[in-house]
């Protein structure tokens, strides 16, 4: 599942929402021009249109990880009101209470429950634009040895589970031990950061007046370049989703016995890229 499906998901949503009313009020419009017109037709007719916008409302509850129950009941009372006797005056008024009580439950529907479930990432493989990273710097960062790869892993996946003191320990003991000397320069760097973050972050110690960034010759391996118009708190907030993402990448690279963990992780490291 892409990117580029979650925003179709999304879409396809918000157009649904809108056919609730549209629906609803096009089924009470149509009702009211067969009263004008005189036209005798099964008034039960336009109360179809409050049927399927009842289906649309059940739906999006459905959707959404907190149910609303009478949201998910509304197609049963058009189903009721579909089939009780009515005469055409008394049709059009209950389709026009029934279209704005439909409405009126889309608008509760959408404050009081939250937004429609996220779709769940794929565990299988990587999505983009996670993956387009890790492709792009797998020619450097592959040439980083199993055992610092799998440091990386470490100070990723515990950071990422809000375990921030375990991360900068593991940092820390890939910065100290002396095959993890092997990992390019740009691995060093990243291991440096999040050691220096995570351990502030442990502490909630606020932001320091100097900080760990990458020098410019590592800005080619980075998935964020930093904005010379950045302020500072920016500057240090970028600084620490470059070296996550760095190590992600390192990881995922060079240590493939450890793919299912950051899997796990994916989400997280998602969000990181994120503008």
């Amino acid at each position: 599942m892409s990117q580029e499906y979650t925003e179709k998901d999304g879409s396809r949503n918000r157009s649904i929402e809108y056919a609730v009313p549209v629906l609803s009020f096009a089924g009470a419009l149509v009702g009211l021009l067969l009263l004008l017109n005189n036209i005798q037709v099964d008034i039960h007719i336009p109360i179809l249109g409050s049927l399927f916008a009842s289906f649309a409302l059940a739906y999006l509850a459905w959707i959404r990880p907190r149910k609303d129950i009478v949201a998910l009941s509304t197609p049963v009372y058009s189903i009721i009101f579909l089939a009780f006797p009515l005469d055409n005056v008394s049709a059009f008024i209950l389709e026009v209470l029934y279209a704005v009580s439909l409405t009126a439950l889309l608008v509760r529907l959408k404050y009081r429950f939250g937004a429609p479930a996220a779709p769940v990432l794929d565990k299988k493989e990587l999505l983009d634009p996670l993956k387009s990273y890790v492709e792009r710097t797998r020619d450097v960062l592959g040439a980083t040895g199993t055992e610092p790869a799998h440091s990386a892993t470490v100070a990723f996946v515990r950071f990422a589970e809000g375990e921030f003191l375990a991360s900068a320990r593991g940092a820390e003991s890939a910065i100290a031990h002396p095959s993890d000397l092997s990992a390019p320069q740009v691995v060093q760097h990243a291991f440096a950061i999040v050691k220096e973050q995570a351990e502030r972050l442990d502490k909630t110690l606020p932001q320091p007046e100097s900080f760990l960034v990458f020098p410019p010759e590592d800005a080619p391996l980075l998935a964020k370049i930093p904005d010379p118009k950045f302020g500072r708190s920016e500057e240090y907030d970028t600084a620490l989703e470059n070296a996550l993402l760095v190590l992600f990448a390192c990881a995922w690279t060079a240590s493939e016995t450890d793919r299912p963990h950051l899997l796990q992780c994916q989400t997280f490291a998602q969000k990181l890229l994120a503008p």
